[in-house]
């Protein structure tokens, strides 16, 4: 979805497409570079304003006005066209873009719904693979209607993403190797492991969280405090995951995925 700052850069782009065509009064546009913008910019609106409609400050007509419009350029671009009616399909859109799209989308991005979401995207920036990332936005997506549960359970299936892509990544092997060193420890939490050599993904996937991070102590090398900490993080993952009195917060979220991000994706690398 575009911000408020893409959408007035693009306002400025249409004033700026009305002063060229301006410029040619009532001229057949004949000049392929300014065609060329005048199509870029409605295909450009009409991907961008799908997006859009998922924000609940701007009103419905007023997107469809301006899509209306942006189709009929798009459409006279394929066609011969002079500048003034160009002009007639550019300003009504340009007439209401800040008072019924932009400052609609403010009011949005202001909420404090949309800041927690932001905020919590904004602490896997550049940690996250492309698969991990679309947990993380699931998550963030939940926290704008404060389903922080859900959001909770998203940002663990983010952390189980990257610690299945890391074993894959060293190979079965190395984490059979790894595994075989913790289960012939005695003591707990290393007498807990139940799970026995893998050879696939699929058998990797059925594995417990808990041995995958217990064994993680002796595959990246972190120490009992780590462990204790994404213990904890899946102990509140399981809390949330079934019915119970747990009611995090959007604290509890913004907690939850810090530590998330900190103890897993800064230091199980993939």
């Amino acid at each position: 979805m575009p911000t408020s700052d893409d959408l007035e850069a693009f306002h400025a782009r249409l004033r700026e497409l009305k002063a060229r065509l301006g410029k040619l009064k009532s001229a057949e546009v004949t000049r392929p570079d300014l065609i060329q913008d005048l199509a870029a910019a409605a295909k450009d609106w009409l991907r961008d304003s799908q997006g859009l409609r998922t924000v609940d400050t701007i009103e419905p007509e007023a997107l469809e006005q301006a899509d209306e419009c942006m189709r009929q350029v798009l459409n006279s671009t394929a066609t011969r066209g002079r500048a003034s009616a160009y002009r007639s399909k550019l300003e009504p859109v340009i007439a209401i873009f800040v008072d019924a799209i932009i400052l609609p989308l403010i009011r949005h991005e202001g909420n404090p719904h949309q800041v927690a979401a932001r905020q919590l995207q904004a602490l896997f920036d550049g940690l996250c693979t492309p698969d991990e990332q679309a947990y993380v936005d699931e998550a963030a997506k939940c926290m704008t209607v404060s389903c922080h549960r859900a959001s909770i359970i998203m940002l663990w299936a983010a952390a189980i993403a990257r610690i299945h892509a890391t074993v894959a990544n060293v190979g079965f092997a190395a984490f059979n190797a790894a595994l075989t060193k913790t289960v012939a420890r005695k003591a707990a939490p290393y007498s807990y492991v139940k799970a026995g050599p893998i050879s696939s993904l699929p058998e990797l996937q059925r594995m417990r969280d808990y041995d995958l991070i217990v064994v993680g102590m002796e595959l990246w090398s972190y120490d009992l405090p780590v462990f204790g900490e994404l213990d904890r993080l899946l102990s509140t993952r399981n809390g949330v995951a079934h019915p119970g009195m747990l009611h995090p917060t959007a604290l509890d979220v913004q907690q939850f995925a810090a530590k998330t991000a900190s103890l897993v994706f800064s230091k199980i690398r993939p």
